[in-house]
């Protein structure tokens, strides 16, 4: 945060922060309100004392995050903070009151999970899988410590996030924060909420969500989520996905929401395909739901997240909303087929980025191109021999008239694919690895991003 104040910044967006299961993505958490107690913060819990020096692990000169020794070694130390609860007893009840409605069904699926050897939930005895309130209500009583530990994990994490949200506000930096459209079907969501979801008797999905085939991708992309049964939703007031948002724009200044043209239509796929050829679209709930969350939530500053396969009734949908969309460098300077530059009218009311997360570092774009793109691209943002193409586009992307442009740190630091890609799409492991190193946050960096911001006026 003193990093970004010291560069003139006002914005930092932050990928979701839910607990991670298979696979490390955190866009397919355990679940939609919870967060992740890999990113708890062990020194602060010794200067809150609710550990000791010693108990620290020791520390390692890491470059990627080791998802597996988190799992297998955070929770013996944080064990230890819960053993000391007393010293926050007062602020602990508080959390658990004010998030009731979410806390005490995830504390109890966190120690189903542990007891099912985290198998998925589908695959537990009857009584647990089908929520037997009897089966419950005993479990909750025999396991009751246990249960209370899994919300103070939450306690503590929303605790020293808070206390981070409120010194960056107060440096002048608001925090953008990131929502998945949809939930992982081994979550709690949806084994808490099976009636918001398109399951069958057996609480199996009969339908999940993907894309159809493109230029990319002639099998398509099958994510395998569960789909909403937004009927329901409606007849409930999509009170979920209304709770959702509020619960989001607590911890956040700003939502961006995940693959928003899911809201005016989503690409249904027969549960069991092998591909998303067979898929086909449906309706969302478009405006209706929206409508709803500013009525509950007038002030919402959300960003739409209109990637993809865009029609007219998403185009629709985002004017209804009002909401900024996102242009990405990386799709927006040509169409590919060598009318090369496109000089579009991007509309201010947007964001700007090089790439996200989901893209090539601007580095590694940048080199891949062939000799005759490569020489339009220098042409549109100006780079010549001994400059550095990362720093050109990026002065380029600066330059746009969106109100605001979101750069990637590892595109300011200049990183190849192999040194800070963040994620391939349809790769299943290996993502989501990257680790910023401390001397990254150099003085040659913070001038450079303090000279841009100023030049570019903003």
């Amino acid at each position: 945060m003193d990093f970004l104040e010291r560069c003139g910044q006002h914005v930092w967006q932050i990928m979701p922060i839910g607990p991670t299961s298979y696979g490390d993505s955190p866009y397919q958490g355990v679940s939609a309100f919870a967060f992740n107690p890999y990113f708890i913060d062990l020194e602060l819990l010794v200067e809150d004392g609710l550990l000791l020096e010693e108990e620290l692990p020791a520390k390692k000169r890491a470059y990627r995050a080791d998802y597996g020794d988190l799992f297998y070694n955070r929770f013996n130390v944080l064990r230890k903070a819960f053993a000391r609860r007393k010293k926050v007893q007062a602020k602990f009840k508080k959390f658990r009151d004010e998030e009731a409605y979410w806390l005490k069904d995830y504390a109890i699926y966190m120690v189903l999970k542990e007891n099912h050897n985290y198998a998925s939930w589908d695959t537990w005895e009857d009584d647990f899988k089908y929520r037997n309130p009897s089966a419950l209500a005993k479990f909750e009583e025999t396991e009751k410590d246990r249960i209370l530990e899994w919300q103070f994990y939450q306690f503590i994490f929303y605790d020293q996030w808070m206390r981070l949200k409120k010194y960056a506000n107060a440096h002048g930096v608001d925090i953008m924060g990131d929502m998945p459209i949809y939930c992982a079907y081994d979550s709690v969501d949806v084994w808490s909420n099976p009636n918001d979801f398109q399951l069958d008797g057996a609480l199996k999905p009969y339908a999940v969500a993907g894309c159809p085939p493109d230029a990319f991708s002639a099998d398509g992309q099958l994510w395998g989520n569960p789909l909403y049964n937004w009927g329901r939703m409606k007849q409930e007031g999509y009170h979920w996905w209304v709770a959702r948002v509020k619960h989001a724009l607590k911890v956040f200044n700003i939502l961006r929401i995940d693959h928003f043209r899911g809201f005016a239509g989503y690409f249904s796929i027969p549960y069991g395909a092998p591909n998303a050829k067979g898929g086909h679209w449906e309706d969302g709930p478009r405006y209706q739901l929206f409508e709803k969350i500013k009525q509950e939530c007038p002030n919402a500053n959300i960003v739409a997240e209109n990637l993809g396969l865009l029609t007219p009734d998403v185009e629709e949908l985002l004017n209804q909303c009002g909401f900024p969309g996102m242009n990405i460098f990386q799709f927006e300077w040509g169409d590919w087929n060598y009318n090369v530059p496109i000089y579009k009218p991007y509309p201010t009311h947007n964001v700007f980025y090089s790439g996200t997360h989901d893209n090539q570092m601007i580095t590694s774009f940048y080199e891949s191109l062939d000799e005759w793109h490569k020489q339009k691209i220098n042409g549109l943002v100006g780079i010549n021999w001994g400059d550095r193409p990362n720093r050109k586009i990026i002065e380029w992307c600066m330059r746009t008239a969106c109100d605001l442009c979101i750069i990637p740190l590892q595109d300011y630091l200049g990183l190849t694919d192999e040194e800070g890609r963040m994620n391939i799409p349809s790769k299943a492991n290996g993502n989501w690895q990257y680790m910023a190193k401390p001397e990254d946050f150099s003085i040659d960096l913070t001038n450079y991003i303090t000279w841009i911001t100023k030049d570019s006026n903003r």
